[in-house]
């Protein structure tokens, strides 16, 4: 925590801050920023605690807005202090009190014939302080060891699942708050409309207004409204002396303020094995809030086109609710609506989330005999409507903007909540997530690329006889570049495709199949099976299979299946090497001209067969005789000379220190090397080194003057030459180019 620790150490610097919000144009929208969040706040805390404290623990519902109201508090100043967006804020959240409403029902249904009240309560409050320990906890350690992303991978529709599946058990939670009883089919009968069916226009009336005009006044102003409306109402009705009595407000509270402390003595009343069979449920208040928490904070991100760092919020946060987990509170974090209303209103600094703190502080120490007149209706109404907007996101607008198969699983997830449970959503969530992976990885083409002997060449310069053989004949060899990871789904994808190709009536059958392992991140056991296959049918084809460029991992995961050594396949070190070997054995098949010697003039000749002057060029050339391993070039040599091949072989490579040297290209009789630097009187970028006893002829720099000076045709005959060559090996990166992209 020695982040944390420095983090706290930026006090001064927000003093020095502070003071200049003060300033006349920032102080009036800080107060009236500070003042509508914090009656904000304090009706969110009310609605998320009598969603929390209904059923049995109706009696307690004083002391449950007065722990909600200080979480409400920690967390929002600590947020105000230290986040890395000035004007964020935060508080007790719904979707921990959603889920925390179904386990205290479970929890107090389980030991309420047993214990009484006060031990009922008291079990409920240690259940709700565990999750929020463990969910600051949790944060803290996301934050400190930077592993926040890890949450974004969670599959975007079943977190959608969860969302949806919050909004029910809010909007379940408000009618059984406004009833006083669970929801049942009793809920229809004529005085039980009366107690809902109000709460329902609420909602719906606020669904409406927002819709067309989004201020940060109108929901304290329905608030307010319908309480007066209410009370109106009650007046001319006879009633309003017995509302209390009749359920109709969340009173009768307690004397003095909402914050009751519970001391530790206290715990000895605590039913701890019933906490302990909802340890699983407990355990998706800490994960659904990290995503909550990220989700909100990218959201802020967007609103305000800032960034956050979102590390540092997680740590803060976690630190938050690790105090408010030590007072009985419901877990928190970042609020997306009251940090949006203070950034439309120009706030950006931190006094705003003061005076918001300030606000619920007055409100926990002397609100009681206000907030003991609040109306369940209105209460509910503005309950219904968060609920309902969960469920209008992810069940209504989500048909649109989701495809057919992740809203399935929105839905489904949705059902199982409803129907069986939250516990058993996350089950069926986490078994959906890992289907969904399935499913889609398994529709990624692990083929980057589907190439042939046609279009893909190796490295070796070849006589133009041998390559015309090798066009001629290019659909005998068939190149799939691979890529990601392979598992039993792509894999057999991959038996699929090659089996297309083989059976091509249009193509040649391909006689050697190279498979490139370069992008291959892994291969999972249950692939072995697919290559097993494809092994069988190569053999059945007489196919020669290649395979390039394999980790030993991967070589050693293929051999432990029915892969190993046979004579259809063959292992090369890279792409270049396996299409040389490949180039080989075909040439071997098919070119049937005995191979003869030529001296240079005759295959210079051949490139230019109108030209006279081509053997006159070879009186200006110095022939070598070099052995194998003998530098024509060095990396770094000065252009002063380039090369005609005669006989033997040459490859250009690019040498790295302590690495091996990469192949560029390998020449043989007929080919110029060095031309490009000798050209444009660069330093030599890469050596050529002789591979075997070779025969070349240099041309140097001086030699070129002299040649230009006293005999022009012979030097235009070298420069058409060189022209020739360029031309050649332009065409075929180009043709290798338009491959690759289609």
């Amino acid at each position: 925590m020695n982040q944390t620790a420095n983090d706290l150490k930026g006090i001064p610097l927000f003093l020095l801050n502070l003071r200049q919000e003060f300033e006349p144009n920032r102080l009036i929208p800080n107060i009236t920023a500070g003042v509508i969040v914090g009656l904000l706040q304090i009706v969110r805390s009310i609605s998320y605690a009598a969603l929390v404290f209904t059923g049995d623990l109706s009696a307690f519902v004083a002391n449950g807005i007065g722990l909600v109201l200080l979480a409400t508090i920690i967390l929002g100043l600590m947020i105000t202090l230290f986040t890395s967006l000035p004007g964020a804020l935060g508080n007790s959240q719904d979707i921990p009190s959603a889920i925390l409403a179904g386990i205290v029902v479970t929890i107090s249904q389980s030991i309420a014939g047993s214990a009484p009240p006060q031990e009922v309560f008291l079990t409920n409050i240690a259940a709700i302080s565990t999750a929020t320990l463990a969910t600051g906890i949790f944060l803290w350690i996301l934050g400190q060891f930077k592993l926040g992303s890890l949450v974004r991978f969670f599959p975007y529709p079943v977190v959608g699942g969860f969302l949806a599946g919050t909004g029910w058990l809010i909007t379940k939670g408000a009618f059984s708050m406004m009833a006083n009883q669970p929801l049942s089919i009793a809920f229809l009968q004529q005085d039980m409309l009366l107690r809902w069916v109000p709460g329902l226009v609420f909602a719906l009336a606020l669904f409406l207004i927002l819709r067309y005009a989004n201020h940060s006044l109108i929901i304290p102003g329905m608030v307010i409204g319908g309480t007066l409306l209410f009370y109106l109402v009650a007046f001319l009705s006879g009633s309003a002396a017995n509302l209390s009595a009749q359920g109709w407000v969340l009173g009768p509270f307690p004397q003095g303020g909402l914050w009751h402390p519970i001391s530790l003595a206290s715990l000895d009343k605590v039913h701890w094995s019933a906490i302990g069979n909802q340890a699983i449920n407990l355990t998706t208040i800490p994960i659904m809030s990290a995503m909550a928490l990220l989700l909100n904070g990218t959201g802020l991100e967007l609103a305000t086109q800032r960034d956050m760092n979102l590390n540092h919020e997680l740590k803060i946060t976690g630190i938050a609710n690790i105090f408010v987990g030590l007072t009985g509170g419901v877990a928190g974090y970042h609020s997306l609506g009251s940090s949006s209303i203070n950034y439309k209103l120009g706030v950006n600094g931190r006094l705003a989330g003061l005076i918001t703190t300030l606000i619920c502080l007055i409100a926990l120490l002397f609100g009681a005999s206000a907030l003991s007149l609040f109306p369940k209706v209105v209460l509910g109404g503005l309950l219904l409507y968060l609920g309902l907007s969960f469920l209008k996101d992810w069940v209504y607008h989500a048909w649109f903007r989701l495809p057919k198969l992740d809203y399935f699983v929105v839905i489904l997830i949705l059902l199982v909540t409803a129907f069986v449970g939250f516990l058993e959503a996350v089950g069926v969530g986490l078994v959906t997530a890992v289907i969904l992976f399935v499913i889609n990885y398994s529709r990624i083409d692990i083929v980057r690329h589907e190439l042939s002997g046609t279009t893909l060449h190796s490295r070796v310069t070849r006589p133009p006889r041998q390559q015309q053989l090798l066009d001629q004949h290019g659909d005998h060899l068939y190149i799939l570049r691979l890529q990601g990871f392979i598992f039993f789904g792509t894999a057999d994808n991959l038996l699929n495709t090659i089996r297309s190709r083989i059976n091509h009536s249009d193509l040649s059958a391909p006689r050697y199949i190279i498979l490139d392992f370069r992008r291959v991140t892994a291969i999972d056991s249950t692939a072995s099976l697919s290559f097993s296959k494809l092994k069988q049918l190569a053999e059945a084809k007489d196919i020669i299979l290649v395979l390039a460029e394999m980790s030993p991992t991967i070589q050693q995961q293929l051999q432990k299946g029915d892969f190993g050594a046979s004579s259809h396949i063959h292992i090369a070190p890279d792409l270049d090497r396996a299409l040389e070997w490949c180039e080989q054995q075909l040439l071997q098949t098919f070119d049937t001209t005995p191979n003869t010697t030529q001296e240079l003039g005759q295959r210079l000749q051949m490139l230019l067969t109108n030209n006279g002057k081509v053997k006159e060029l070879v009186n200006y050339l110095e022939r070598q005789e070099v052995p194998p391993g003998h530098y024509l070039i060095k990396q770094g040599d000065a252009p002063d000379a380039l090369y005609f091949i005669e006989s033997g072989q040459v490859t250009a490579q690019l040498e790295r220190p302590n690495q091996e040297p990469i192949r560029l290209q390998t020449m043989r009789g007929g080919h110029v090397v060095g031309e490009i630097g000798f050209y444009l009187g660069q330093q030599r970028s890469a050596a050529v080194v002789a591979d075997e006893p070779s025969i070349v002829y240099r041309l140097s720099l001086d030699t070129l003057k002299q040649m230009e000076a006293n005999d022009s045709d012979i030097a235009s005959t070298l420069h058409q030459l060189i022209v020739h060559r360029l031309a050649e090996r332009v065409n075929h990166l180009v043709t290798a180019v338009n491959a690759l992209q289609n």
